[in-house]
């Protein structure tokens, strides 16, 4: 069960120069976008994002699962036929979605279009993981990051102020992430697998799971529009998307370091060793927090600056939004023993009964404290499900 060093310090460097990017590129949209574009921005941007779970997860976890018992064929039609049928249904059902609610944009085309294309990235992204490629990851994740940041920054430079121009650079960016990582993911040693019922269940337990979260995202973001102005949208939204990408990199990376264990167990289960990785999982997901609030206060003694006053003038929900993730990212590491048993329909089950808590007490919560209410309904959210993923992990039926 032992977690290679070199290999952990791969992998947060590959989660590192990612959300460094993104945070880089979140602050250029705070600074150069005013809230409402923002928050025109954050809503394309998430509607895009449930979408994008639903396939990561209906096409990247069974491969990171299932990889190495797929055959050659069976390989190939996972790497590129799956991700692309699941992402070009997954683009038109946001379409309509945004045609029916907030109308057709050329923000939300163009988050839209991105949807097959990440499907795409994250399927080799999982197979790089599940056989140990640290290094492919880097150049992966890293390549799209950088890319969407040099794309935004030119675009912002050449006057566009708008919420299509950081959509348009990553889409730009997830593009070339494919092309410029020539990957060999087909080849290698396989089995006899097929792409079979077993392993769609097993994605579309993934993909409701990653979906329900996203959709969070939604709910509140759409909840604060209705009843504070898609100002409060953007100021709560760049909030969250600077939390968010730290613990992306720092759990993330500590997840991908502990996947060759967490396969181990599927073939040698030892309950011992299975909760000496949860217990590290939570561990981390604590030091990530701490390093949120180091970062918080970094920018509360920075000069004045638009960005800084936009990320410090909301102490209350900042606190709560590090709380919620913190909640988030550690029910990841206690699930692992459904993941491992293949019983992803949990997570599905999970999901969706937080998502109806947040939805019955977010409206009062929100009437009575704004955005503050909204994240602390997202918390309350959180530890529901990791209450139950807890105790669904203790079934072995």
């Amino acid at each position: 069960m032992s977690i290679s060093a070199r290999e952990l310090l791969v992998y947060l460097a590959s989660r590192v120069v990612p959300a460094l990017g993104t945070l880089i590129l979140t602050f250029l949209c705070v600074a150069v976008l005013s809230p409402e574009q923002y928050g025109s921005y954050s809503v394309a941007l998430t509607a895009a994002g449930v979408a994008s779970g639903f396939v990561g997860g209906a096409c990247g976890q069974p491969i990171l699962r299932y990889s190495h018992e797929l055959s050659h064929a069976s390989r190939w039609h996972a790497l590129w036929t799956l991700p692309l049928v699941v992402g070009l249904c997954a683009m038109v059902a946001v379409l309509v979605y945004l045609a029916v609610t907030t109308g057709l944009s050329v923000a939300g085309l163009l988050a839209a279009a991105a949807i097959p294309l990440i499907g795409l990235v994250d399927t080799r992204r999982n197979l790089f993981v599940a056989r140990g490629q640290a290094g492919a990851v880097l150049r992966l994740d890293s390549w799209r990051s950088l890319l969407a940041l040099l794309v935004g920054g030119l675009l912002f430079y050449m006057g566009s102020k708008q919420a299509a121009a950081p959509l348009a650079a990553q889409l730009v960016a997830v593009a070339l992430s494919i092309v410029l990582v020539c990957d060999r993911a087909v080849d290698g040693p396989g089995g006899s697998r097929k792409i079979d019922r077993a392993y769609a269940l097993y994605g579309l337990g993934f993909a409701s799971w990653m979906a329900g979260i996203v959709a969070l995202s939604v709910a509140e973001r759409t909840l604060l529009a209705s009843t504070s102005g898609m100002g409060t949208v953007g100021r709560y939204a760049a909030l969250a998307d600077v939390i968010n990408p730290i613990f992306s990199a720092g759990t993330g990376a500590l997840a991908s370091a502990m996947m060759p264990a967490y396969l181990g167990q599927t073939v040698h289960p030892d309950a011992a060793a299975l909760r000496k990785l949860r217990r590290m999982g939570v561990l981390g997901c604590l030091i990530v927090a701490l390093l949120c609030l180091l970062l918080g206060l970094l920018l509360a003694l920075i000069p004045d600056t638009r960005v800084a006053r936009v990320l410090t003038a909301d102490v209350p929900t900042a606190l709560i939004l590090v709380a919620a993730a913190t909640v988030w990212a550690a029910a990841g590491f206690i699930q692992k023993p459904i993941e491992l048993r293949g019983q992803t329909y949990h997570l599905s089950v999970g999901v969706a009964g937080a998502l109806m808590l947040f939805l019955l007490v977010a409206p009062s919560l929100a009437e009575r404290l704004a955005a503050p209410g909204v994240a602390l309904a997202k918390l309350l959210a959180g530890c529901a499900f990791a209450l139950f993923a807890g105790l669904a992990s203790r079934q072995r039926h």
